[in-house]
């Protein structure tokens, strides 16, 4: 299992227990009660799989929350978005309301915008909120969003010992011991992103046995992805080492070329494309520097292997 279906694993159980904290996040000045949640949501694209659709009640009629997360902005994001709106629309019968949930630090949000022009006429325009969770470190921190402590790893500015010391003691004041098991191996999960494995295990030492009754944890044990729970996260991270540097590297390239240049959908999108075709990490982390150099776009792609499918 890659680091990225690991962490993966840990946003689909915080949206799934804790999709108040989440409510609470997109819309802090309207109260919205939670209905349900929206298990397996495949829309005919032809079929593809949502992250996370709840169910909510506003002033009596039900309408539909669907939750994305991204760790960092991909440029084909908003078109998806607006695609998924109009599917989920159309499946249900019911309002859409779409939040993009930004995990890790950035100057600036993107914005949350799809639009179709002719030349400098906008003819259609789609918004979405857009939250950085980092901007609410102290709601987390105080125990206001105590369900989110998890993620205050990923956010935070400095990621010391002292981070995961406040994320265990939020944790641990949750009553429920289900929850509470699942939330200690969603901060160990998430964590190993950052720390040495053997390090979290001795400082997580005390809650091994707490983490053995965590719900995504037998679902990995269901599925023979491991025997004990320290061997099966073992395995998750070295499986994910190679995938997870090359992941890593070409969104290092992308937030280059996006900082410096103005990027169009389409050329975001060519750029994707063309840097998924590449699996050295070698050529990758010369394509790094080459991003932070180049005088155009244009430059940069011609260091790329060529797609059938070429920029325009």
């Amino acid at each position: 299992m890659t680091e990225h279906t690991l962490f993966d694993r840990v946003l689909k159980l915080l949206a799934r227990n804790h999709a108040e904290a989440f409510l609470r996040l997109a819309f802090p000045s309207r109260p919205v009660r939670l209905v349900g949640t929206v298990e397996n949501v495949e829309i005919d694209l032809p079929a593809q799989r949502v992250d996370f659709v709840h169910q909510i009640e506003d002033d009596g009629v039900l309408k539909l929350f669907h939750l994305e997360f991204q760790t960092h902005h991909e440029p084909s994001l908003p078109e998806r978005l607006f695609v998924y709106s109009g599917a989920l629309t159309r499946r249900f019968g019911r309002e859409v309301l779409t939040l993009v949930l930004y995990l890790e630090r950035r100057r600036n949000l993107p914005p949350g915008v799809y639009e179709t022009r002719l030349g400098d006429l906008v003819v259609n325009r789609f918004t979405y909120p857009t939250v950085g969770l980092w901007e609410h470190e102290d709601r987390i921190r105080s125990g206001e969003l105590r369900e989110l402590a998890p993620l205050l790893v990923a956010i935070a500015k400095e990621r010391d010992k002292a981070v995961l010391e406040t994320e265990r003691t939020l944790i641990l004041q949750e009553q429920d011991e289900k929850r509470r098991a699942d939330l200690i191996a969603a901060a160990v999960t998430v964590a190993s992103r950052y720390f040495e494995r053997d390090f979290l295990w001795d400082f997580f030492r005390e809650e091994v046995e707490l983490m053995r009754e965590a719900s995504f944890i037998e679902e990995w044990i269901e599925e023979g992805i491991q025997k004990g729970i320290q061997k099966g996260i073992q395995q998750g991270l070295q499986q994910g080492l190679q995938q997870g540097l090359l992941k890593g590297r070409r969104e290092d390239i992308m937030n280059l070329l996006m900082a410096r240049f103005d990027l169009s959908y389409r050329q975001g999108k060519a750029l994707e494309d063309r840097l998924k075709a590449i699996e050295d990490p070698d050529r990758l982390s010369d394509l790094v520097i080459l991003a932070a150099q180049v005088e155009s776009v244009e430059a940069f792609l011609d260091q790329l292997p060529p797609l059938d499918k070429t920029l325009s």
